[in-house]
């Protein structure tokens, strides 16, 4: 969940909770008012009637008339008794007595309902026989109506209020986290190899130790890869020409000097131009890698001939393919793709290459390509012993081989050709796939690369480049 729908969330949460919160005891302060208005009420209207019916004692129509006059008796039911004689009452009341209370407040119910009941004696006859009493009674429900709507009332702009808190609250956060935003973009379009210092610019003080802490690892990884980088190329520069030297000598002594020496002699001289032979290629290994490590290497896209492509590197390998005698086919079409030429090479090269180092004598080869809508596929397919599948993952580590040292083929290897493959792979956006080869019955390495890439978009924005920079 992103910082921004975040706060957003809590933020509205809390502001409807205590809304709520608030409605809640504006509901019980509401409710506690009421009753005390309508009590209030109740005993002005008691009163009233208490008055009016102490005043004219003998004329009961006319107290009658008077007391009916006080209030509508839809909200409120009375009775009016002297000496336990009814005198009045409305129509909602009933003709017995609602209760047999002296005076005060009291929940009742009757006729169906909860009444709130008060009942009032003249203070000076509160003993004597010839007492009046007035019973004034109002339905509860009505009372909780009416609190309702008063809270209601208070609470309802508040709640319609609150989307348009939402959309305030959303643009101040957003402009609040406007600067991360910049950084993000920031950082998101850095290329792979650029470690160069941000340049944002914020005034929000939490924000610049992290952009200063980022410049400081950018710069400390910027050193490192360039340690690296310099490492591996000076040093693989540094072995050439000692192997090239103990190359030409071991050669020389193998020519001049070998039919001196007896058969323990002669076969230590052949292991040692082995071991030679076997060091260089580990150097050449070591500088591909590192001209093909994804995070070092300059994409420079070129539009290609795949089927050409692949004629070139079958000749170019064809001395060792008819060294061992191997039947190599390739099964393709015309098919144009964008990609750095000289990974391209590497990555088909690697993968014949090592086709024809582990298959036997006289055995298959097969190299072929699949193109669809969306994706075009190089095979490479051989007769050779194959891999397991539980080492499918480990031959793509670097210096990893099959059986170690002891390999089952006597060809001259470091491990690092799988290793090589997949920067390429990973440089090209592509994925690469080992499996049991189903016609040879060796190993299967298949390379998917999609046809809509980044490096089609490179190609033209060079090409663009090109036209604008001849004009």
């Amino acid at each position: 969940m992103s910082i921004r729908r975040y706060l957003v969330l809590i933020l509205l949460s809390i502001i409807t909770l205590m809304t709520f919160f608030a409605a809640i005891q504006g509901y019980k302060a509401s409710m506690e008012q009421a009753t005390s208005l309508f009590d209030e009420q109740l005993v002005l209207v008691g009163k009233t009637l208490l008055a009016t019916s102490a005043t004219y004692p003998d004329q009961a129509t006319e107290n009658r008339l008077s007391a009916v006059t006080v209030v509508p008796s839809n909200h409120i039911a009375y009775q009016v008794f002297r000496n336990n004689t009814l005198l009045l009452r409305t129509d909602n009341a009933p003709e017995q007595l609602i209760t047999e209370l002296p005076a005060g407040f009291i929940d009742l119910n009757f006729i169906g309902q909860r009444w709130r009941v008060y009942i009032e004696t003249l203070p000076d006859e509160p003993t004597q026989i010839n007492q009046l009493k007035v019973l004034i009674a109002q339905p509860l429900e009505q009372r909780f109506s009416l609190a309702e709507q008063v809270i209601l009332s208070a609470v309802t702009p508040i709640i319609l209020i609150i989307p348009v808190i939402a959309l305030f609250i959303f643009m101040a956060i957003r402009q609040g986290l406007k600067p991360l935003t910049v950084l993000r973009r920031e950082l998101s379009e850095k290329k792979i190899n650029d470690l160069s210092q941000l340049t944002s610019e914020t005034s929000t003080k939490e924000l610049q130790p992290v952009i200063q802490t980022l410049n400081l690892l950018f710069e400390r990884l910027s050193a490192a890869f360039s340690r690296e980088r310099y490492f591996a190329s000076d040093a693989a520069h540094e072995l050439r020409t000692p192997l090239s030297v103990l190359k030409i000598n071991v050669h020389n002594l193998q020519m001049t000097q070998s039919e001196k020496l007896d058969a323990t002699g002669q076969a230590s001289l052949m292991q040692l131009g082995q071991s030679v032979d076997r060091m260089a290629h580990v150097v050449d290994q070591i500088l591909t890698l590192n001209r093909t490590n994804p995070d070092q290497l300059t994409m420079t896209v070129t539009k290609l001939e795949l089927q050409v492509l692949l004629q070139q590197v079958i000749s170019d390998l064809y001395p060792e393919i008819m060294k061992h005698q191997h039947d190599i086919s390739l099964e393709s079409q015309a098919t144009t793709i964008y990609a750095n030429e000289f990974a391209l090479l590497t990555l088909v090269k690697n993968l014949i290459g090592n086709a024809c180092k582990y298959t036997p004598n006289g055995g298959q080869i097969l190299v072929r390509t699949v193109v669809d809508d969306h994706s075009f596929t190089l095979t490479v397919e051989d007769s050779g012993p194959g891999i397991d599948s539980s080492e499918y993952q480990r031959v793509f580590d670097r210096f990893y081989r099959v059986g170690g040292d002891g390999h089952q083929s006597t060809v001259v290897g470091c491990g690092l050709g799988l290793a090589i493959v997949q920067h390429i792979v990973k440089l090209h956006h592509a994925t690469i796939t080992l499996a049991k080869s189903m016609q040879l019955n060796g190993l299967s390495v298949s390379v998917t690369f999609p046809q809509k890439t980044q490096a089609v978009d490179l190609y033209l924005n060079q090409c663009e480049k090109e036209r604008e920079d001849n004009r």
